[in-house]
């Protein structure tokens, strides 16, 4: 195995299930001008400028990269058994069963709030009063739009739906006070920051599991098949730990993962390709947070599952030359691509 192993590189992708994502491409055909002369010169610049031909190229390339894409997300049905691909078996599978969510673990979702915060405030230096001032304010303007669609916030304790409510108005604060206050900040940067606060919250085995690793890797070559394999495996653990607690906690109706069988470790470790682990989340209770603030043009938003899981693959993997990237996905489980 050569010594540089910068390519290798760890994929981690969360499906967030039961909500319709919706891609699509425009193609508007060219009509000729009959705007006389000065439909010739527009035609002409169009059709001979620099910038018309630096314009038409990237159309072109655009058509190009929309049709790979569509070659994509066929394979990606295929995969995972969607549309023409799960009529091969002769009739549709049946719904997935997905169970109802357990009891929310109240004082976890409160501390993940002020995780939250803190790793916004570690992040630009605001005073924490700043923070509440914009929170308040915020709830103050949205709660009863809320409360007219039927949340009910006055229950004595925190419910799923009041907890996803206040992670919108915490995150919506953030992305409040970023705007007015034209300051420019890391979106990478804070959920690394906020991952690696949630981690042993939701993986309390992370420091035992870490510390292992360390003492095991004296014995090991960074970058050597052996302490791949150790960090791997590390890594896998502590994915299914946080799972695991995501679903008891509440926060989650249902979390899986793709297997990834000894022969794709093989293959990884030797550098021969590369690790894709896909963690479908059913039933996460801050998921019409998580949409309406994309949905307002937000890029902070609470994907507390993603965060964690990063940094548990990135810490296990630390030392060893992997890049990891991380990124979310939300699909219907109904879809059908026929």
């Amino acid at each position: 195995m050569s010594d540089d192993s910068s390519r290798r590189t760890f994929f981690f992708k969360v499906i967030k299930a039961s909500t319709v994502t919706m891609m699509a491409g425009l193609s508007v055909a060219v009509q000729p001008s009959f705007a006389g002369e000065v439909g010739a010169k527009i035609t002409k610049a169009v059709t001979t400028s620099d910038l018309g031909i630096s314009v038409r190229t990237s159309v072109v390339r655009g058509a190009q990269m929309m049709d790979k894409l569509d070659g994509k997300w066929e394979k990606f049905s295929d995969d995972n058994g969607l549309g023409a691909e799960r009529l091969k078996a002769g009739k549709p599978p049946k719904p997935k069963e997905i169970p109802p969510n357990m009891a929310l673990n109240v004082d976890l979702a409160e501390q993940i709030l002020v995780f939250s915060d803190e790793s916004f405030l570690e992040l630009t230096g605001l005073a924490s009063d700043v923070l509440q001032k914009q929170i308040n304010k915020v709830d103050g303007l949205v709660r009863k739009s809320f409360e007219r669609s039927g949340l009910n916030l006055q229950e004595g304790s925190l419910t799923a739906e009041a907890f996803s409510y206040y992670c919108y108005c915490h995150f919506k604060s953030y992305c409040d006070i970023i705007i007015e206050s034209k300051m420019k900040l890391n979106r990478k940067e804070f959920e690394s920051i906020l991952g690696n606060k949630l981690l042993p919250l939701l993986a309390p085995s992370v420091s035992k599991t870490l510390a292992s690793l360390e003492s095991q890797s004296r014995d090991f070559k960074s970058r050597s098949k052996e302490s791949l394999s150790r960090s791997i495996s590390a890594a896998l653990s502590l994915t299914d730990e946080i799972m695991a607690n995501l679903v008891s906690n509440g926060l989650v109706a249902l979390a899986e993962r793709n297997d990834v069988d000894s022969e794709k470790l093989a293959d990884w470790t030797d550098d021969l390709t590369d690790i894709v682990l896909s963690i479908p989340l059913d039933g996460d209770i801050t998921l019409n947070s998580q949409l309406l603030l994309q949905e307002q043009g937000f890029r902070l938003y609470p994907d507390f599952g993603r965060f964690c899981i990063t940094s548990a693959l990135q810490k296990s993997l630390a030392g060893t030359g992997q890049s990891i990237s991380s990124d979310e996905y939300y699909m219907d489980n109904n879809y059908s691509s026929d």
